[in-house]
């Protein structure tokens, strides 16, 4: 349709006025608008309006230059918003709604409550306490990438190199831009040995995937979407033919994930981008392949669906073919995955943001649409809380798991083999069974979630970052005389760099 009309706002006015200046009630609902639709200066002059509903439309972001200062409730629900950032003009906004919406992700939400002081509602809830801490929270949390290396004989690490690599046009006065994820790249072994170490590290963040040197400390290339907010990315070791299909050879690939739902295919050494394929119509949340079989790459997405995909190899003019192999349902956003180090090939434990859960993913069995084998519940879930959200996951060894859940203040270590015994028939209806915890790791007390955990399984290391940029470092082999104890440890270290602030 065309562009909105003084005639149009005041036929859908509620109650019927003749005057713009003194509409309170606007429903622009259901009407295919695009964000070009929407006339800054005609809607400028709602300076009186209360509430707008912008539902069922097309809108991909706001208008430039809207201001609307009485506005205090907005339906954007079932649109094509991508860049909440738009709204900023909108600041007496109390109540706001953006269900349905493709590309809005946790991030965005978090920005809205920046953004926004005076939110109070959000989707239909109440978001008071959140919207009270969370500016104050973000301003402490660092956007920089920060490269440690050990001092001989002790256990500490100090900085290296400090890099700010994910700004926007590369301004160092960018602080908004994220820094969602980093991976090392894995040795280039297509048997899945690890002999040695590598020193190229990727991150994402914003538009961007870096590559780093961790010596040097230099940017050694950088991969850019224009639009795009990368979220997770994974190493893997495919099959690559050679010139005129005489024999295979090993490749290192990177594949990115984020906003858009794609999966993009990096050949860092060629410095190309060879392919994408769509993984999701929502954003992808995590990716990982699979440590045995290279070709094997889970994604996790908003739509709420873990997928298994076969890339396959690719040949020398980097053709290649994706084959959808397996649908897991869950009932909430994946968050982090983990292929069990001793069954990488039959079981699957994704964290989720409504509980940790355990999949059976062989591949000579059907369905190819499976729901969980069982919910693995946390004896946090007992206390005063109603959350199940576990934003931190990863094995320490074949057997021991290190996990966390937001507003938890400590980190569960334990046992994935005892606890994967208590299982459920498949007659029982009541999939839960309770972690057997080896030790409860003391840990900060904040009510900030994906705040990283990571573990080093060769050094028996388990570290954790926090609201306020710190690293937070357990020794394992230190504490294994403490299992079962029941007495929360602390940490064996914790780390505090002069870029903290």
């Amino acid at each position: 349709m065309g562009k909105i009309t003084e005639k149009l706002l005041l036929e859908r006015c509620t109650p019927k006025n003749t005057k713009l200046e003194q509409v309170k009630t606007l429903n622009l609902s259901k009407l295919g608008l695009k964000s070009s639709d929407l006339p800054v200066p005609l809607l400028s002059r709602l300076r009186c309006l209360e509430q707008l509903d912008l539902s069922g439309n097309r809108l991909q972001e706001m208008p430039s230059g809207l201001v609307l200062p009485s506005l205090r409730s907005l339906d954007l629900t079932n649109n094509e918003m991508e860049d909440v950032t738009t709204l900023d003009t909108l600041t007496t906004l109390e109540d706001l709604r953006m269900e349905d919406n493709l590309y809005i992700t946790v991030n965005d939400n978090y920005k809205l409550i920046i953004l926004l002081p005076m939110l109070r509602f959000y989707n239909g809830k109440d978001i008071s306490n959140t919207a009270n801490h969370v500016p104050t929270v973000f301003k402490l949390i660092p956007k920089h990438f920060a490269l440690y290396y050990s001092l001989p004989f002790t256990l500490s690490l100090q900085p290296l190199h400090v890099l700010q690599c994910h700004s926007k046009q590369d301004s160092p006065d960018d602080f908004s831009t994220q820094l969602w994820a980093c991976s090392f790249q894995p040795p280039l072994d297509y048997n899945g040995d690890v002999n040695g170490a590598t020193r190229i590290v990727a991150t994402c963040g914003g538009e961007s995937v870096c590559l780093i040197d961790c010596e040097t400390g230099l940017v050694m290339k950088k991969y850019k979407v224009p639009g795009e907010e990368f979220f997770s990315l994974a190493w893997s070791t495919v099959l690559m033919s050679r010139k005129g299909n005489v024999g295979m050879r090993p490749c290192s690939i990177l594949a990115a994930g984020g906003k858009r739902g794609l999966v993009k295919l990096l050949h860092p050494r060629a410095n190309m981008a060879y392919g994408e394929f769509r993984a999701s119509r929502k954003a992808l949340s995590i990716l990982c392949f699979s440590p045995r079989q290279g070709n094997l790459l889970f994604t996790g997405s908003y739509d709420k669906n873990i997928l298994l995909w076969d890339i396959g190899g690719v040949d020398s003019d980097y053709n290649f073919k994706v084959t959808q192999l397996l649908v897991l349902e869950t009932t909430s956003t994946p968050l982090h995955f983990c292929l069990p180090p001793a069954t990488p090939d039959t079981h699957l434990l994704a964290a989720c943001e409504k509980g940790l859960h355990s999949y059976n993913i062989q591949l000579n069995k059907d369905p190819k649409k499976r729901s969980e084998e069982m919910e693995i519940t946390f004896p946090v879930y007992d206390k005063d809380h109603d959350y199940h959200t576990i934003d931190g996951l990863g094995f320490l060894t074949n057997d021991v798991v290190a996990s966390k859940s937001h507003m938890q203040g400590s980190i569960y270590l334990w046992s994935w083999n005892d606890t994967r015994a208590q299982r459920p028939n498949k007659k029982k209806k009541k999939k839960e069974v309770c972690a057997v915890i080896l030790v409860e790791l003391q840990w900060s007390s904040t009510d900030i979630p994906y705040l990283s955990l990571n573990t080093c399984p060769s050094k028996g290391y388990v570290v954790c970052g926090d609201e306020r940029g710190r690293l937070w470092t357990y020794h394992v082999t230190d504490l294994k005389a403490n299992f079962r104890s029941g007495k929360a440890i602390p940490a064996t270290e914790v780390l505090i760099s002069e870029t903290t602030y």
